[in-house]
């Protein structure tokens, strides 16, 4: 289906707006512009419409996990911007911005986007230009993303949480790294002191190497959950590919939640109803997809519990980040 034939949506002014009445709603796993060399530093306060990586008025397959979406041509277009699109401040990721996300967060009565940033281990760039950007945007909330390996991590962490970061963003296949190795630990160990979550993306995706995914495999992030109960972790698309397994843990440990990006209909409702309601949220993965994707999921997945869709869309984000209406 297109999303302007829900119900839930409609078109004003030419832009995609959800209907009235719903809301508050938080969004806990956004993104924008990633920069790793100064050539592709793009400036995060600049006024964009954001090109998304999906269309959101084309027809959308609400079933299937959201990246089987993409035509061939698409996918490609995606990969090169992410690679060697990100020596330059052009391309899509130019559009990536914090008032981009902010329009697309009206539209869709977002009222806090969590803003997840990926570093590497010889720069924190992006840690500190999402903290920077966040600055007086009330809707916006940043998330750290230390690399495990980077000289002096665990200060850094620290330093980042001092300045307003909310978490620490963690993602095996493009850090390059397990999220069960040693100096990940440490910096978990870390979060649980300062009360502040870690967020994974989980799970194999099946559109990057075998490496990669298989660095995301869902054997990898046991231990740290087990080993560290006072830690909170979101698992990231709950799983991915692999949210079956994922969901399992829910049964075994109380510090793990679920986050649904990405996730089709029906992998949510499964989610749903395997795992406690508390501990399930609302992500889109913007800018790959629409804001609106994914809340447009969620409330198919939750029709008729609005108890449940509450919790979803807003209550527990705002209980695992510390959040107001």
């Amino acid at each position: 289906m297109r999303m302007r034939d829900s119900k839930y949506f409609e078109v004003r002014d030419g832009r995609l707006r959800l209907v009235e009445g719903l809301g508050p709603i938080c969004d806990v796993h956004t993104h924008l512009a990633q920069s790793y060399v100064p050539t592709g530093d793009v400036d995060l306060a600049r006024d964009a419409v954001a090109d998304l990586y999906l269309d959101p008025d084309r027809e959308l397959d609400l079933d299937v996990y959201m990246n089987r979406n993409f035509d061939d041509a698409g996918l490609a277009r995606m990969k090169r911007d992410l690679s060697i699109g990100s020596l330059r401040d052009e391309g899509m990721r130019a559009t990536h911005t914090a008032p981009a996300l902010e329009r697309q967060m009206d539209d869709t009565r977002v009222t806090r986007s969590v803003i997840l940033a990926i570093d590497l281990p010889h720069t924190n760039r992006n840690t500190d230009s999402y903290i920077t950007v966040s600055e007086g945007r009330e809707g916006l909330v940043p998330v750290a993303a230390i690399h495990p390996m980077a000289p002096r991590a665990e200060a850094l962490l620290r330093a980042a949480v001092a300045r307003g970061a909310r978490g620490l963003k963690m993602h095996p296949a493009v850090q390059l790294m397990r999220p069960d190795h040693p100096r990940a630990m440490r910096l978990y160990e870390i979060c649980g002191e300062l009360g502040i979550p870690v967020m994974w993306h989980c799970g194999p995706v099946g559109i990057t190497s075998k490496a990669a995914d298989e660095r995301c495999h869902i054997k990898h992030y046991w231990q740290p959950i087990h080993d560290l109960p006072e830690t909170t972790f979101v698992l990231g698309h709950s799983g991915a590919l692999m949210y079956e397994m994922a969901v399992k843990l829910a049964c075994l440990y109380e510090n793990v939640y679920y986050e649904v990006a990405s996730q089709g209909v029906p992998a949510i409702k499964h989610i749903l109803k395997s795992a406690p309601p508390e501990r399930v949220m609302n992500g889109s993965d913007f800018p790959f997809y629409h804001l609106g994707t994914s809340v447009l999921k969620v409330l198919e997945a939750t029709e008729g519990d609005e108890p449940l869709r509450r919790k979803v869309l807003w209550e527990n984000a705002a209980r695992v980040y510390r959040l107001e209406a």
